[in-house]
């Protein structure tokens, strides 16, 4: 298990193999579907899960998000470490070196 702290800036975040994310067909929110249940994202949580694809490494995720978001990249990184913290000790995140 991951914690905030104990995530490498290059490794590479991806969905592990029994999740799939998709928008809830009644709600229209981002989901994560996962053989114990569901769990219903932010947005902010929905666009760092988009962006684990197991090739993106998590310092070029906080890199995109801050352009995008026009926000500097220390205060981004608390936020997308911990998103990433927490789906990882939920066994819903695996890590590629």
């Amino acid at each position: 298990m991951n914690t905030r702290d104990s995530i490498s800036l290059q490794s590479c975040p991806a969905l592990a193999p029994q999740v799939r994310f998709r928008l809830d067909p009644v709600s229209g929110e981002p989901v994560l579907l996962y053989p114990e249940g569901v769990l219903v994202l932010n947005e902010t949580a929905a666009d760092i899960v988009q962006r684990c694809d197991g090739k993106t490494a998590v310092s070029q995720i906080i890199a995109q998000m801050s352009d995008e978001y026009q926000v500097d990249e220390t205060t981004l990184r608390k936020d997308v470490l911990d998103c990433l913290a927490d789906l990882s000790q939920r066994s819903l995140l695996i890590f590629h070196p």
